[in-house]
C-alpha cells in the first residue's frame, strides 16, 4: 500500500491518512471547537508531502475559493447530520439510514470541495507566481503549511503543536 505522500489525489491522501490513529479525532477536535475547515487542513498537509510550500496568498484565494461551496453543501449536511443523531439516535433503523445516506452525500461534498482544492493547486503549478517548492533537501513533514493555515485562523500554539507533533508521527511511521 502506498504511504499518504506517494498518494498523487488529495482524496486518497485524505482518506488514507485520516484513516491513522489520533488524526481523525484531532481534526474534528479542531473542527467542532475551533471552526477549522478539515480539508483545508488535509490540503495544507498534502502540499508540503508534495513539497510545495504555501504562501498566505494561495491560501487565501483557497479559502475563498472554497468557501462558498464548504457554507452552501458540506456545513449544512454536516449540522443535519448531526441534529439527527442528537434528536433520534441510532436506534431507528430508518432513521438511521436517512443518517447515512445524509452522511454520504456530506462525504461527496466534501470529495468535492477537494477536488476543488486540487485543481486549484493545478493550476498554481502552471502559473509563474504559483505554489512554489520548499527549500531543498526539506524531505521530512515539519508542519510549515498547517502551521500557515492554522495560525491564520487563530488556533493557539499548543493545539497546533499537537497536531503537527501527531502528523509528524504518523507520516515518519508509515
Amino acid at each position: 500500500m502506498p504511504t499518504p505522500a506517494q498518494l498523487d489525489s488529495l482524496w486518497d491522501f485524505s482518506l488514507a491518512l485520516y484513516a491513522q490513529p489520533d488524526v481523525a479525532d484531532t481534526c474534528l477536535r479542531l473542527q467542532d471547537e475551533q471552526g477549522i475547515n478539515v480539508n483545508l487542513l488535509l490540503w495544507s498537509v498534502w502540499l508540503e508531502c508534495k513539497g510545495l510550500a504555501l504562501d498566505d496568498a494561495h491560501l487565501h484565494e483557497a479559502q475563498r475559493r472554497t468557501r462558498g461551496w464548504d457554507h452552501h453543501y458540506v456545513v449544512p449536511l454536516r449540522h443535519l447530520r448531526k441534529r439527527i443523531k442528537a434528536e433520534f439516535g441510532i436506534q431507528n433503523e430508518v432513521i438511521e439510514g436517512v443518517r447515512k445516506h445524509i452522511k454520504q452525500a456530506e462525504l461527496a461534498a466534501e470529495q468535492q470541495l477537494q477536488m476543488q482544492l486540487q485543481d486549484l493547486t493545478q493550476q498554481w503549478l502552471q502559473q509563474p507566481n504559483g505554489l512554489k517548492p520548499m527549500a531543498i533537501g526539506n524531505t521530512q513533514f515539519e508542519g510549515r503549511n498547517l502551521r500557515r493555515y492554522l495560525d491564520d485562523a487563530g488556533v493557539k500554539r499548543g493545539a497546533i503543536d499537537s497536531l503537527v507533533q501527531c502528523l509528524t508521527g504518523v507520516l515518519r511511521s508509515i
